[in-house]
């Protein structure tokens, strides 16, 4: 997930921890529209099998004397269970027809294989085949899409996030008739495989549910909070429970980094050695990986046992398409096994641009990537290669040419920058 602007997203996880309906509410309390997490309903009536009716309500509440927002969401649903394969191609078909962009595709996805990585490993089933019973429900696809539509819809989908560590609360909870301790079974192994750190918190109750914290860990590149922060807005979500000891609300404070640097993308290198494999079958390899959504693919020659001579496969990925992709090399390469490995990058602050080349008479416009440093100015302007190799097509001049041809401008835009 990028944050290529110094805007910054703080998530006050204690002392009440999170949960999708604080989120949501959170959310709503810093400008989201009610009338899209309705949206949100009805396309989940429309694309989740079994779903009859979706009602979402937004009203104020006080929690601990704090004004917050609580969003209740009611369903009416034909069945009690269902299949992991099945949720996720219902996300899958209903992000599609809100119209999520990268970021909230990528959010939505993650938060959901989250979730269902960590229900097979607490209950033994595939991801697939697993059973779910409250996080198969509509109400918990409101709870993802809605918090990744609302952030899009607010710009907070390029922001950086930031958490505390998460509040879950004490004593036991008790769920699909059986009772557990705090935090839940599916709570606990999400942060234990995120290494994501939580505290108790105060009082004996579920403070943290599986989907806040799957969104949580999915949100969030780093824990911790930022020293310098110009806070431009700040909302509360409330939960559907009022305590005595604490306030039930979640606080997102929306600022800006007073001492910006440059941007971050967290994503994950899938890895796998390959010793009798042609050149022929890993070509093939990479093609299906650059077409399936990798960010980047490279190959390294080694030594292996024996002294045979082999390829590291390194493959750069959003979180949200590591499955994928590892099946793609799988598939392709015939590989035993593929390493995952979750990574945080550093990269120049970007923004974009077009020029217009004149060629023969005609105009031909041209995409610009321009690299910012710390201070905004403009430090690289480079030309879109498929435009250019476009322009190239239609009119005969070679690709060398039309980059002597844009330099003028591209100089221009330096200049105008450096100003």
């Amino acid at each position: 997930m990028k944050y290529q602007d110094n805007r910054v997203v703080t998530i006050d996880a204690i002392p009440a921890g999170v949960s999708g309906d604080k989120y949501l509410g959170a959310l709503v309390d810093l400008g989201g529209k009610t009338s899209s997490l309705e949206r949100v309903g009805r396309t989940i009536v429309s694309n989740l099998p079994g779903t009859k009716k979706v009602e979402v309500r937004v009203r104020r509440v006080e929690r601990g004397s704090v004004g917050a927002r609580l969003v209740s969401v009611t369903s009416e649903e034909e069945v009690v269970q269902r299949k992991g394969g099945l949720v996720r191609k219902a996300a899958t078909k209903c992000m599609e027809r809100l119209g999520l962009l990268e970021w909230g595709r990528g959010l939505v996805l993650s938060t959901i294989d989250t979730l269902l990585k960590a229900e097979s490993k607490v209950h033994a089933h595939s991801s697939e085949d697993v059973e779910l019973h409250e996080l198969g429900s509509a109400d918990t696809l409101v709870d993802i899409l809605g918090v990744a539509l609302l952030a899009q819809e607010l710009g907070l989908a390029g922001a950086r996030w930031l958490s505390t560590p998460v509040a879950v609360g004490g004593s036991v909870a008790r769920f699909s008739g059986s009772t557990y301790p705090n935090p839940a079974p599916a709570t606990a192994e999400i942060l234990r495989s995120h290494r994501f750190p939580f505290e108790r918190g105060t009082g004996d109750y579920e403070l943290s549910t599986p989907t806040g914290v799957a969104l949580t860990v999915n949100l969030v590149g780093q824990y911790g909070t930022l020293g310098q922060l110009k806070a431009e807005a700040i909302g509360y979500g409330a939960g559907s429970k009022e305590f005595n000891d604490i306030a039930n609300i979640l606080r997102l404070i929306v600022g800006r980094d007073e001492n910006p640097s440059h941007g971050h993308d967290e994503v994950v290198i899938l890895e796998t050695n390959l010793d009798d494999v042609s050149g022929e079958v890993i070509g093939r390899a990479v093609e299906r990986l650059m077409a399936s959504g990798a960010r980047d693919v490279t190959i390294t020659p080694v030594f292996m046992k024996k002294n045979r001579p082999g390829q590291i496969v390194s493959v750069i990925a959003l979180k949200s398409e590591a499955e994928k992709l590892a099946g793609v090399l799988i598939e392709e390469t015939g590989t035993l096994g593929v390493r995952e490995m979750p990574v945080a990058r550093h990269i120049s602050n970007r923004t974009a641009t077009r020029i217009d080349l004149r060629i023969n008479g005609k105009i031909y416009s041209a995409g610009v990537k321009l690299s910012k440093d710390q201070a905004g100015k403009t430090v690289r302007a480079k030309l879109e290669y498929e435009d250019l190799r476009k322009i190239s097509n239609q009119t005969g001049v070679s690709l060398r040419n039309l980059q002597k041809l844009a330099r003028l401008q591209l100089d221009s835009i330096d200049k105008h920058a450096k100003q």
